[in-house]
């Protein structure tokens, strides 16, 4: 402990007090004022863990959804967000992950919604005639967003068919207007006409793709005609009659993303980002 010799000496009562100050700041410290943390929650899903060495479970029936996850718990009754759990579908060799809502206030829509997110999951398997015996499917999900006005999904993976030499890769979406249970389609982002016509242009961009294969994206692109991809994008997305659309989009943070084909040795498709404010 270090002593302080303080001396007091007839000089006033000035001094005084600013001894006083200087002995009560040396008992106190200097202490900081602790910095305000953002405790402002944004919607998380809950991952999945597995151990690797894991043994694989027995395959349930078809109709049967495996859940990944405890649910998650209820966001604050003030916020925007929606909760959600993730499933997994499996039969054979078909594996397809798509998420359920938890906690949702009016159970009768959670309800709708979760029929909903679950048929276009799945749709895939009808879409490309998936045999699970012998074709190899591996779908992931991500919930890019969750709340209570808008779902955004986004699915990826791979279908390797018996027989083939390289697997396929996949990629679509599912957006969902929570208030009246339905799908979201191109048309509410855009008007495809445009953006067939941006996709043909100079300015076309696009995301998240290596740089050794965009020059090529680019060459590729132009391959289609600009009839040919405004009938694709007012036949993008769900719900669908037909064929399984071959484009899929999705909005996020005021940019618009959506896929269009492209040959296998290109990746099998790319995802062209428009954003509004920057055009």
């Amino acid at each position: 402990m270090i002593k302080h010799n303080l001396t007091l000496r007839p000089c006033g009562k000035a001094a005084l007090l600013c001894v006083v100050a200087f002995v009560a700041c040396l008992a106190a410290g200097c202490r900081k004022a602790p910095e305000k943390i953002d405790l402002s929650s944004t919607h998380t899903t809950v991952a999945e863990t597995m151990a690797p060495d894991t043994k694989p479970q027995a395959t349930p029936s078809p109709s049967e959804d495996v859940p990944e996850t405890e649910p998650a718990s209820n966001p604050d009754p003030g916020s925007k967000n929606i909760s959600t759990k993730m499933n997994t579908y499996t039969s054979g060799k078909a594996s397809i992950q798509y998420p359920s809502l938890v906690n949702m206030d009016d159970p009768a829509k959670a309800a709708a919604i979760d029929e909903l997110i679950k048929k276009n999951a799945l749709s895939v398997l009808d879409a490309y005639q998936i045999q699970d015996s012998r074709d190899a499917l591996d779908i992931s999900c991500q919930v890019l967003s969750a709340d209570r006005s808008r779902i955004t999904l986004l699915y990826q993976g791979t279908l390797a068919p018996d027989g083939s030499a390289h697997p396929q890769n996949l990629f679509y979406s599912n957006t969902i207007d929570v208030s009246n249970a339905s799908d979201i389609g191109f048309s509410h982002y855009a008007d495809p006409y445009t953006m067939a016509g941006y996709v043909l242009s100079d300015d076309c961009t696009f995301y998240q793709a290596d740089e050794e294969l965009k020059p090529e994206l680019m060459k590729e692109k132009g391959k289609t005609s600009l009839d040919d991809y405004t009938k694709m994008f007012n036949g993008a997305d769900f719900p669908f009659t037909g064929d399984f659309p071959r484009s899929f989009s999705y909005e996020h943070q005021g940019v618009i993303y959506f896929s269009i084909p492209m040959p296998h040795a290109l990746g099998d498709y790319a995802i062209v980002m428009f954003a509004p404010d920057a055009k």
